[in-house]
């Protein structure tokens, strides 16, 4: 049988995982606008996270580990 898209990592993630990630790397919420938060990394850099719902969608997932490395390389 094929794998699946949550076998391959390509489904939705949750929210508090994320955001766990988030804080364990040192970055901070600074501000939230409806159902969107805006976070900043110990580097300066800026990443906005749609946590107003229970998951992540793997569009929003997939752009994170650029964010993470934008704010490592500075």
């Amino acid at each position: 049988m094929p794998a699946s898209h949550d076998d391959l990592g390509l489904g939705e993630h949750p929210v508090h995982a994320v955001i766990g990630m988030l804080e364990r790397r040192g970055w901070v919420r600074i501000s939230t606008e409806g159902s969107h938060s805006s976070w900043r990394g110990p580097h300066g850099t800026t990443f906005t996270l749609p946590d107003g719902h229970d998951v992540i969608s793997q569009g929003v997932y997939r752009r994170l580990p650029a964010a993470l490395s934008l704010d490592d390389d500075r």
